[in-house]
């Protein structure tokens, strides 16, 4: 199991706050102390980008980059039915109106009809699955503005491309529950285009350059501290992909019958940072609530140590790790349901009846693996 948290990391977060220059950032502009600026240029590096911009976390990513992209009252916005809450709200909290589309029954992401005529498409890479990149650029060649939402998607690749370099831009979280994080709460947006990182940085600090102050700005800033143990977990990110790749690929191999392991063609790298399966209702005989009912009563009955990891991070004691993730498509939501398509997104309301999320491949021992793969698989066997 590789050590999510360490020295390295308190470390960091000390000698930055003993730091001398800590608002060596700040002149007629934010831009953050010397190690946030470090921290922002290494994490898009990692990604194949130029630029970093940081901010408190990724919603405020989501919604600074579609200010910066234009995205105002009345403006569609193409997001799948399938994704965080999010993805949505911050597309209404722009003045923007979701235009909900179906996903592929694969990948479990976006699969855009070029029927829609919207300017603007938020692709989710869903999972820590990439989205397909030669349908992000034919939204590009079309003159649509696309915004990656990679929050679930650290270091993963399509064709040897990492997200969040394909689109105009693309977002990312550091909550506490994703692949790095800087302290519990921040984001990340990338980009390649130099005036569109300039946009989003003035934005983030109050909108202010103190010349010039013709736009609304926030206060989304990340401080130096967060970067400094972010930028320690960055350097950890290689090891923890590969743990999570690992971890996944045996469990894989594993899983009983009713359970098939999500696809992944050999053209991806996977980031996996939860393991999307699918549950066969006509192999299990049952529900698929009713067989997680039923795990839950045999994971205490069958469990043998006491040993768990700390999935969650550092608040959160462990959630459920076997679960039926998202309960419903977007919108279907109540606050979102006035933005409901005409045509359902039928791949979307199928993959909830099926989906079958698995947690237990993240910072895992093999014994806490195996013990859970062996439950899941005595479960199984009862119902046949």
């Amino acid at each position: 199991m590789i050590e999510r948290f360490g020295k390295n990391e308190i470390d960091a977060v000390v000698k930055s706050i003993n730091k001398s220059s800590l608002l060596s950032g700040y002149t007629n502009k934010f831009l953050g102390g010397e190690i946030l600026q470090k921290f922002e240029k290494e994490f898009a590096k990692f990604h194949n980008c130029k630029y970093g911009i940081s901010v408190n976390s990724g919603t405020s990513a989501l919604f600074v980059a579609q200010l910066a992209a234009g995205i105002k009252k009345n403006t569609r916005v193409s997001i799948p039915s399938i994704t965080f809450t999010a993805t949505t709200s911050q597309v209404i909290a722009t003045g923007g109106i979701p235009n909900f589309v179906d996903i592929d029954p694969n990948s479990y992401c976006m699969d855009f009809n070029f029927k829609n005529k919207t300017k603007y498409a938020i692709p989710v890479h869903l999972l820590g699955h990439p989205c397909d990149f030669d349908m992000i650029k034919q939204m590009k060649d079309n003159g649509m503005f696309v915004i990656e939402d990679c929050a679930q998607a650290m270091g993963a690749k399509f064709k040897n491309k990492s997200v969040g370099s394909i689109g105009d831009c693309g977002i990312f979280s550091f909550q506490e529950t994703k692949h790095i994080t800087t302290l519990g709460e921040g984001g990340m947006i990338i980009t390649n285009n130099e005036e569109f990182a300039k946009k989003c940085q003035k934005i983030r600090n109050h909108g202010e350059y103190y010349k010039d102050d013709k736009a609304v700005g926030f206060n989304f800033r990340l401080t130096d501290a967060q970067a400094a143990f972010g930028l320690a977990q960055l350097k950890r990110l290689p090891n923890i992909l590969k743990t999570f790749r690992k971890n996944a690929k045996y469990i894989m191999k594993n899983l009983p019958e009713i359970i098939s392991p999500p696809v992944v063609p050999k053209n991806i790298d996977h980031s996996f940072l939860i393991l999307g399966c699918n549950y066969d209702n006509k192999k299990a005989q049952i529900t698929k609530d009713k067989f997680l009912d039923k795990l839950t009563k045999n994971r205490k009955k069958f469990l043998l140590t006491e040993e768990v990891s700390d999935i969650k991070g550092i608040n959160f004691r462990p959630g459920k790790i076997i679960s039926s993730g998202y309960k419903t498509v977007q919108y279907d939501i109540p606050f979102y349901r006035k933005f409901r398509p005409k045509k359902k997104s039928v791949n979307a309301e199928n993959f909830l009846k099926t989906s079958f999320f698995l947690d237990i491949h993240r910072w895992r021992t093999q014994a806490e693996i195996d013990e859970e793969l062996r439950i899941l698989d005595k479960t199984s066997q009862q119902i046949r």
